[in-house]
Parts: structure tokens; sequence; C-alpha cells
């Protein structure tokens, strides 16, 4: 989780909003609706640490402390 979590950090740090999109089911930045360059990362990302509700993603979320930058 380290890398993904310096690359998570690095969005927010870049001003980036990440958050839970109810319909492709993970979680996105909200620079996708424009955007489409980091959305590879984000779809594998939320795969690889199953986030599919906005459940998980609010666990994800408080875990890994992706609000506070």
């Amino acid at each position: 989780m380290t890398e993904d979590f310096e690359l998570l950090r690095k969005l927010k740090l870049e001003g980036q909003e990440i958050v839970f999109s109810q319909e492709k089911k993970r979680m996105i930045l909200l620079s996708e609706l424009w955007d489409s360059s980091k959305t590879k990362i984000m779809e594998e990302l939320s795969q690889k640490y199953g986030i599919e509700s906005r459940e998980k993603f609010q666990e994800f979320k408080e875990k890994y402390n992706l609000t506070d930058y």
C-alpha cells in the first residue's frame, strides 16, 4: 500500500478530490469528469482494494486518512 498511498497523497496535495462514484462503482477523481488521464490508475486501485461500494470507500478513506492534507 505504501506506493499506492504515496500516489493518492500526491494527488490530494495537487488538489485532486477523491470521491466514490455510485454510477461507476469505484473511487474516482472529480477531475475525471473532464480529464480521463488518471482513470486507469483509479480503476486499478479501486479493484485492488475492493472498493465497489460507498461503505468500502468510506472505510478505505478513513483507514488511510485521505481527507486531511
